[in-house]
């Protein structure tokens, strides 16, 4: 083959590399409800006639090469409802569901949990600045360090209560690949999923 054969080659492989990728990017985006809208490059607000979610994630999308992955979240619904933590998942790009650490985990692996929580303190977003109900914002409780509140599998929220805090998530396999993820949040009225672009 001559060398114009050779570069035309390369190009035409190239091109329809780039196709298929964005073709893949096109698909993942389709996936996800136009609810979703983002707001900076690792926060993401979702909002319908039911719910108002946001999910912020700066310190995670960029250091996920660890078991942890952390997701700083604000939860309102309109009606009165309470979420159980087995209504919040994170789904892999590959479909896999992973569910929301349990308290137990969290505990048993403190060191690395105090750990992320301190390194990510440094690109900590303010989730709740997103919500118009800035007077009743609670926490989850859905986790706690030690000596910390008493931990709840469930908080309330409504149009006027708005519930904050940290969701960990525990890799299978000890690590995070690149991709996009799905965070889930379910309720009583319906379901909320939340791109979330792991770097």
């Amino acid at each position: 083959m001559s060398q114009y054969g050779w570069q035309k080659a390369v190009r035409l492989t190239l091109c329809g590399a780039a196709l298929v990728l964005g073709a893949q990017s096109l698909e993942a985006q389709e996936e996800f409800s136009p609810a979703n809208r983002e707001r900076g490059r690792a926060a993401v607000e979702y909002k319908d006639a039911d719910a108002h979610v946001v999910a912020a994630y700066y310190y995670s999308q960029r250091n996920h090469d660890s078991r942890w992955l952390m997701i700083e979240a604000g939860v309102s619904t309109t009606e009165s409802i309470a979420i159980e933590r087995s209504a919040i998942a994170l789904r892999t790009p590959q479909g896999r569901v992973i569910p929301l650490a349990t308290q137990r985990r969290v505990g048993e692996d403190v060191v690395r949990i105090e750990q992320l929580l301190q390194n990510a303190t440094v690109l900590s977003h303010n989730v709740a600045s997103y919500f118009v109900q800035r007077d009743r914002i609670e926490s989850m409780r859905l986790f706690t360090l030690p000596f910390g509140p008493v931990v709840s599998d469930s908080f309330v929220v409504d149009r006027h209560r708005v519930a904050v805090g940290p969701l960990f998530f525990e890799s299978p396999t000890g690590a995070w690949e690149k991709g996009t993820y799905a965070l889930i949040v379910r309720h009583s009225k319906g379901t909320a999923e939340l791109p979330i672009h792991l770097e």
